[in-house]
């Protein structure tokens, strides 16, 4: 189990960990690079080849924990940002059985740059790098700004370790599920959320390239926010289930 754009490793604990050992899952959950602990004593942002995350983790359970670990249900799961980085890897680690994507994001860049003003977007895809950099600069320490714009610009430049805001959306462009998707070969369950504030539409647009290959779960209601945040158990229960009749657990 991985974390996405800001979340820790010990939050999975609370969100899904206590769940998925209550229903006899044995559980093994990572940072990668752009996550707290590996960019602060590694110095590492994160990077679009999430299987080279994924893959030494497949290694270590089957070659070091054998005792504890079914090959034949072996499950990623990915939350927020970290609904890309499981796509992405089950593409090229074909020993992972089944995917979750709480949820499912396509392009990263498409959801980051919807929150630019078409202004800056222009900038941005015109290649003003020097103009572009100074707007963001003076909206990042505008107190008047809205906190998503601010916290989301601050938190990318750390997480991804970029210089510049230009830099950062440009290395976002490189997470996009478009090249690799045909390679995924296990069954991707999808949640999606009907208040979705962050990724809003890219659950669909996985599902629709995925085809019959992956279920999409729309949560509404109290549930409909970005992760079901809030409602936890609807969460568990919904991709619990899903899980168990698609591994014949």
């Amino acid at each position: 189990m991985g974390n996405g754009y800001d979340g820790a490793q010990e939050d999975l604990y609370h969100i899904v960990v206590t769940g998925a050992l209550a229903r006899g899952w044995n559980v093994l959950t990572y940072e990668g690079p752009g996550h707290p602990s590996v960019r602060r004593n590694q110095n590492l942002g994160f990077i679009p080849d999430w299987e080279r995350v994924v893959t030494p983790l497949v290694d270590y359970l089957l070659n070091e924990k054998a005792a504890a670990v079914d090959p034949e249900k072996l499950a990623l799961f990915g939350y927020s940002f970290g609904g890309y980085h499981a796509a992405r890897a089950a593409a090229f680690e074909p020993r992972i059985k089944a995917v979750l994507c709480n949820g499912g994001v396509w392009d990263t860049y498409e959801s980051f740059s919807s929150g630019l003003t078409p202004e800056m977007k222009e900038l941005f895809e015109s290649g003003n790098k020097e103009e572009f950099d100074k707007i963001s600069e003076k909206l990042r320490k505008d107190p008047t700004t809205p906190t998503t714009f601010r916290w989301g610009m601050n938190q990318g430049l750390w997480s991804f370790n970029a210089r510049s805001p230009y830099d950062f959306l440009q290395l976002t462009k490189q997470h996009t599920l478009k090249d690799v998707v045909h390679r995924i070969k296990a069954p991707v369950w999808i949640a999606d959320a009907e208040l979705e504030g962050f990724f809003k539409g890219q659950s669909a647009k996985v599902k629709k390239a995925l085809g019959d290959q992956a279920d999409l779960h729309v949560f509404r209601g109290a549930a409909g926010y970005h992760c079901q945040t809030g409602a936890g158990q609807e969460m568990m229960r919904a991709m619990f289930a899903w899980l168990h009749k698609t591994l014949g657990v």
